[in-house]
């Protein structure tokens, strides 16, 4: 594997190629000896390269592409040659983002934490932090932009904090988003193996995509085949993806220009059948047979058994539904897989040891992050005489997506120093002398026009670009009529001239009943009553509505309960304030405080609720609505926390090997997806297999049984090891459907 030194290298090495005394790498670009060289990889002695070694080019040079270096290779009479694109469409455009329109992109890229896209999400929020000349101290101090939370003065190195005081958007993940985005964004062909409705796996070769969605709490892309001369477009569930390859080859046929993806969302069914099934009662007895909607045999199979209900099996006829059959099999199938999966001894699993949440360990971001350094020491010494800016300054600033500080002077600055003799920058060393030398400042040094090439890199690939318009879309549902939206867009626009059309190919559309009713609510200012629950027992609630909210695939409103505070303080024999409690909200900024804030042993009583919109049956205007403390302490807060916070409940999970995952994703992506989400861990033969999950749980076991529709949902790549309530609850659960489905003629509906 290449180090990030080594990419920095090679990367500085093609951008001064132009400036070469011999003319076939003026204008043919640099030999494949020379980039594998560079790269650090060997060859056998003809030349030629090993699988490993192969590999190992083939990833250097994806994660060059990946920094945004547009390399082209050509063939020529003296062999294989690298080169730039030298295109306008590679240059740093002017996107300088103001402090406030930062605030919002600031919160909405979050709603990508623990989901495959979190990292790209970050290196965007660094990008935009190191690169906008209205993020800087001195910017800042003379926009007189104050810290949220304390009503301090606003600096570069604290911008981790300038966000909303409630994040709405926490996006469902998908173990193949990144590469459906770069499919996208760089018009590379997709070959991957496919789960239809019915079940059967097909292999879908060269496919490009032209566009992604989110609707019915999934995603989907659109997509045709290169090879059609018809281009047909058509939709794909990125949830029933096996295995996705992405190949080399671009699409180099415009998308049709009449594509939308608002329309093409609009135009998917969002089930397709409909299936006959029974409820298992607490006496273990079946309810009356009742139909339900179906969007395919294997998701119906998981829907049901986390409802605890069984699918009825098929009628003995020629006429039966080939969807009821199909699921009945499936259900039969898990229930089977899940009860031998967990019926036996749990094995010990040993020793667990801490993960450390995003290190920024991988070359990647070692090497944007040297490439935005740069940038910003350059601005400096613009700013400061020509003078090398200090890295204790610029080291702070990196810590805007994890707030974990960078430290260049110990990693990627001394090993370029010891690998190559002219470096194209200067710093110097806290001690000379020192057999490994911290270097305690930088400056540039290019040289020549190079500078105009290495410092484009701090531009947003065009990956990143598509990742930021979709969080847009999502952005317009949760943060309606937020005047910055349009700011943000038309700056963009005017910087990446593709934005617009990303816009047109990349969709966040919700389909929630009483979506419309909840965003008129909220845009009326006004007090609203709500029927929340179940038919069963639904009850009037009356609420101050805030905002919606996304979390995972289901939306919330996010209201201030009047019913709930009225019955707290009912029960104190108090009357309900008139204001809001002076402890409830900092002087400063009218921000709720923390209940950190308070007093040991006091518990400050917050009355902040997150309806889920599928169980609400109706909102009416009730009277002028009331203003309150805004605290990001509340539910939606939760994914970020849960995870992190180890006073909550949590689970063990063994994440079985390959052959145990059904769906066929690879096992190191489960893997990883898992280690984001966890704070321990344990390995075994050298890869991770348990993992332990914090999570919250309220007082209806919201939280439980999320564990345990997770593990039914894997299908047996997951295994409940802990606790022991939890899994001998799931146990039960599963033996209490086997037991309870019926077997031959289903009963009449």
């Amino acid at each position: 594997m290449s180090t990030a030194a080594q990419l920095y290298m090679t990367l500085h090495r093609l951008s001064t190629a132009a400036e070469a005394p011999d003319a076939a790498t003026r204008t043919q670009g640099i030999s494949r000896n020379e980039l594998l060289t560079l790269l650090g990889i060997s060859t056998r002695a003809n030349g030629s390269l090993s699988e490993a070694q192969e590999r190992a080019f083939e990833r250097a040079k994806q994660t060059l592409r990946d920094a945004g270096a547009r390399i082209t290779h050509v063939t020529t009479d003296l062999g294989e040659r690298y080169r730039l694109e030298p295109s306008d469409a590679a240059k740093l455009p002017a996107w300088n983002p103001t402090a406030e329109d930062f605030r919002l992109i600031n919160t909405i890229l979050r709603g990508w934490e623990g989901t495959e896209l979190q990292d790209d999400a970050y290196r965007i929020l660094r990008k935009i932090a190191l690169t906008s000349e209205n993020l800087t101290d001195e910017a800042l101090a003379a926009a007189k932009i104050l810290e949220p939370k304390t009503g301090k003065r606003q600096r570069a190195k604290n911008l981790y904090t300038y966000r909303e005081p409630l994040q709405r958007i926490y996006f469902s993940d998908n173990p193949h988003l990144n590469e459906l985005f770069t499919a996208y964004a760089e018009r590379k062909t997709v070959t991957f193996t496919y789960q239809t409705a019915a079940g059967a796996t097909r292999t879908q070769e060269k496919v490009s995509v032209a566009g992604i969605g989110y609707r019915y709490g999934t995603w989907y892309f659109v997509g045709y085949y290169t090879e059609s001369s018809e281009r047909k477009e058509y939709t794909f569930r990125a949830s029933r993806i096996q295995k996705l390859t992405m190949l080399s080859r671009i699409d180099s046929t415009p998308i049709n220009a009449t594509f939308n993806a608002k329309n093409w969302l609009e135009d998917i069914k969002g089930y397709e059948e409909s299936l006959i099934v029974a409820e298992v009662n607490a006496d273990s007895t079946l309810s009356e047979p009742f139909t339900v909607p179906s969007y395919g045999t294997i998701d119906s199979a998981v829907a049901a058994t986390s409802y605890s209900c069984v699918i009825e099996p098929p009628e003995e006829s020629e006429d039966a539904s080939t969807r009821q059959r199909d699921s009945y099999a499936a259900q039969q199938q898990l229930l089977r897989t899940l009860t031998d999966l967990h019926s036996g001894t749990v094995e010990d699993p040993g020793t667990w040891a801490d993960i450390n949440q995003r290190n920024r360990n991988n070359s990647l971001d070692d090497l944007v992050d040297l490439l935005l350094g740069l940038h910003r020491a350059d601005r400096w010494a613009s700013a400061h005489d020509e003078a090398p800016m200090p890295l204790n300054q610029l080291n702070a600033l990196y810590s805007v997506d994890t707030k974990k500080n960078r430290d260049l002077g110990k990693t990627i600055i001394p090993e370029i120093f010891a690998q190559v003799d002219t470096v194209p920058f200067e710093s110097d060393p806290k001690d000379p002398d020192a057999l490994k030398p911290t270097y305690i400042n930088l400056l540039p040094d290019f040289g020549g026009a190079t500078p105009h090439t290495l410092l484009n890199y701090a531009r947003l690939t065009d990956t990143e670009l598509a990742i930021l318009v979709f969080t847009l879309s999502a952005a317009d549902i949760l943060h309606p009529a937020d005047a910055r939206l349009g700011s943000i867009r038309a700056a963009l626009a005017a910087a990446y001239p593709n934005a617009p059309v990303y816009a047109q190919h990349l969709c966040f559309a919700p389909e929630e009943p009483l979506l419309q009713e909840a965003t008129a609510a909220l845009s009326s200012g006004n007090a609203v009553t709500i029927g929340y629950g179940t038919s069963e027992r639904a009850a009037d609630r009356l609420v101050d509505p805030y905002a919606l909210v996304l979390h995972r695939d289901h939306m919330y409103l996010h209201a201030w309960c009047r019913t709930a505070e009225e019955r707290y303080y009912a029960a104190r024999g108090e009357e309900v304030p008139a204001q809001v409690p002076e402890a409830f909200a900092h002087a400063a900024t009218g921000e709720a405080a923390n209940s950190a804030d308070s007093e040991a042993g006091e518990k400050e009583p917050t009355f902040w609720r997150n309806f889920r919109l599928t169980r609400i049956n109706h909102i009416q205007e009730a009277g002028a609505g009331r203003t309150h403390p805004v605290t990001g302490d509340t539910v939606p807060n939760w994914h970020a926390q849960q995870h992190s916070t180890q006073t909550n409940p949590f689970a063990e999970l063994r994440i079985h090997p390959t052959e145990h995952i059904p769906s066929g994703e690879p096992l190191d992506t489960l893997t990883a997806t898992y280690m984001r989400r966890s704070t321990h861990h344990v390995k075994k033969a050298s890869r991770t297999q348990y993992v332990r999950i914090h999570y919250y749980n309220n007082a209806h076991g919201a939280g439980d049984k999320n564990i345990l529709d997770t593990v039914i949902a894997h299908r047996g790549a997951l295994e409940l090891v802990g606790p022991a309530h939890l899994r001998a609850a799931l146990l039960d659960q599963l033996q209490t459907l086997k037991a309870s489905s019926r077997r031959g003629a289903p009963a009449e509906k």
